[in-house]
């Protein structure tokens, strides 16, 4: 809970989460909590707002769908719906100069946890630059995944072809 809000995260990855949490507090950094899981219709809702918002921009209802889904998940496809992501403090690109975002950077991968979507990797993730957005894949694979600057698309290609 925060500021009376409950939020819900995979219960495999709650502990490291809220380790990862209260590490960041004891070094003076302040970890907000602004969205975790999401139901179905919950994104759908947040899909459909955004195709919106292209749409009264003048966008086709094909290139109003297509931006759309660089902002937000097409439902069913967002790591909110599976409950191994946590939006931190800010949803503006401004967050990458802030030193939470810097923490996170620097000691995420210790608690299993990766920047979704990095900056640079727009055309392999097909969706925008979220300094806020964190997905938990575990700690031996937030290692792997930051040493060889991956990101998961990266990754799971990877891992298919050295298995």
């Amino acid at each position: 809970c925060q500021n009376d809000v409950k939020y819900y995260f995979d219960e495999r990855a709650f502990d490291d989460a809220m380790d990862m949490i209260l590490a960041a507090r004891e070094d003076g950094i302040n970890l907000v909590i602004l969205s975790t899981y999401r139901t179905y219709a919950r994104q759908t809702e947040l899909y459909n707002n955004k195709v919106k918002y292209y749409l009264n921009k003048g966008y086709s209802q094909a290139n109003a769908e297509k931006h759309a889904s660089t902002v937000v998940a097409i439902p069913g496809t967002s790591d909110h719906n599976l409950g191994l992501a946590i939006d931190f403090n800010y949803l503006e690109e401004k967050y990458e100069n802030k030193p939470s975002l810097k923490w996170l950077r620097e000691n995420g991968e210790k608690y299993g946890f990766v920047m979704r979507y990095p900056k640079g990797k727009e055309n392999i993730t097909g969706v925008i630059y979220e300094p806020w957005h964190f997905r938990y894949v575990g700690k031996e694979h937030a290692k792997i995944m930051n040493e060889k600057n991956m990101c998961l698309e990266e990754y799971v290609e990877y891992l298919s072809k050295n298995s």
